[in-house]
């Protein structure tokens, strides 16, 4: 019996001939330019946002010179005000007595009704002298569209022509 040389039999034999040693290498992008690339956009980024820091700064600092002018009472009130815009909770109101919480609305609805009388008082004097005149044969505003009826129209006209008589 013969042996049949098969492609597998040839390379076993000649394996170390037919060896090959290859390298595998990864492809690497550009690091440099994408690199430069990010350094430049995160540099402007950070600029940009240094920039709005200083203005906020600048803004404080110009509120805060501000404030220095002012008597110790406003004072006060401004430091409040500036830190409620800066995200502190406002402060809770002051105590007050019920009975004088209900003298004072009392006093408020007083003024408010005595305002309202002056404000009658006055459009009643400024309306008083533009009353509109009445016309004795004013009938409505129906009969603005239809005219009015005259006295010529209303006499009877004698003829044949307006009479029929019926015939029983």
């Amino acid at each position: 019996m013969s042996l049949i040389l098969t492609k597998a039999a040839l390379a076993l034999k000649n394996a170390e001939n037919n060896f090959q040693f290859v390298k595998f290498e990864a492809h690497k992008p550009k690091k440099k330019q994408a690199e430069e690339d990010n350094e430049l956009k995160l540099s402007q980024k950070d600029l940009n946002q240094k920039k709005d820091l200083d203005l906020k700064k600048i803004r404080h600092e110009v509120v805060k010179f501000g404030m220095s002018g002012f008597d110790p009472s406003k004072k006060e009130e401004a430091r409040i005000a500036l830190a409620v815009s800066l995200g502190a909770k406002p402060p809770k109101k002051e105590y007050l007595n019920y009975k004088e919480l209900m003298q004072k609305r009392k006093q408020e609805k007083q003024k408010e009704q005595e305002e309202k009388q002056m404000m009658r008082s006055k459009s009643m004097l400024q309306s008083g002298g533009k009353k509109k005149k009445k016309t004795g044969n004013d009938v409505g505003h129906l009969l603005d569209t239809y005219g009015k009826v005259q006295k010529k129209d209303l006499k009877k006209k004698d003829g044949p022509s307006t009479k029929k008589k019926r015939k029983k």
